[in-house]
């Protein structure tokens, strides 16, 4: 009995560590996760920047990393962002925001085995007019108004796992207070591109293209 009360442990466990499915319209609570639990997550960085933002209304500046990775096991982009609030800062910051984050799945979750100092709560994907657009908000605060990302604190890397394989730079993002009645303005960060069909797949589009004028033609001549 304890040996099998051990395994479900376990394997809850290692449940709880992989990326979340995120839900319109839903905070779903982010565990964290490490390479250990999700080998997949390894993989050689392709892109990294810094972006400047500030909140001048709160006096809060600071800087957005955002990298892409590409996984070494099966060859799909992990998009990742890490919040930093400047020491000079005046006030702190409860929200990470990106949009127009095309993806076919919205895979979420923070890396526990990765630098920062502050981990996000839960991630909140907006449904109703917003839906399918890829409007994610990584919430930092907790129920007691804690957690936020204090004047000198970093975030820890959060990340959307993807099955893309190919990325651009017009995916956007802007950080906010708890309250999101303070927000930065928008930059760009990078995000999914769509597939662009192979030169054989516009062959085809062409001959079923041709076949379908070959048949209306045909349709009215009888």
């Amino acid at each position: 009995m304890k040996k099998l009360i051990l395994g479900a442990a376990i394997a809850l466990a290692f449940q709880a560590a992989h990326a979340v499915t995120l839900i319109n319209d839903t905070a779903v609570a982010l565990p964290g996760t490490t390479v250990a639990a999700e080998p997949q997550l390894a993989g050689t960085v392709l892109e990294d920047k810094l972006t400047d933002f500030s909140i001048a209304s709160l006096g809060i500046t600071g800087h957005v990393q955002s990298r892409v990775v590409r996984s070494s096991v099966d060859g799909t982009l992990d998009f990742y962002w890490r919040v930093f609030n400047d020491d000079s800062s005046r006030g702190s910051i409860g929200n990470f925001r990106i949009g127009e984050f095309y993806s076919p799945e919205y895979n979420a979750n923070w890396r526990i085995d990765g630098l920062g100092d502050v981990s996000p709560t839960a991630a909140y994907m907006f449904g109703g007019s917003y839906a399918g657009k890829g409007y994610i908000n990584f919430q930092f605060f907790d129920a007691a108004g804690g957690g936020q990302i204090d004047p000198g604190e970093s975030s820890r890397f959060m990340f959307l796992d993807t099955s893309a394989t190919a990325y651009n730079e017009l995916s956007v993002m802007d950080v906010a207070n708890s309250s999101t009645t303070a927000i930065s303005g928008l930059s760009y960060t990078f995000g999914p591109t769509a597939p662009v069909p192979e030169p054989s797949t516009y062959a085809l589009m062409g001959l079923g293209l041709a076949a379908m004028g070959f048949l209306r033609r045909k349709s009215k001549q009888e």
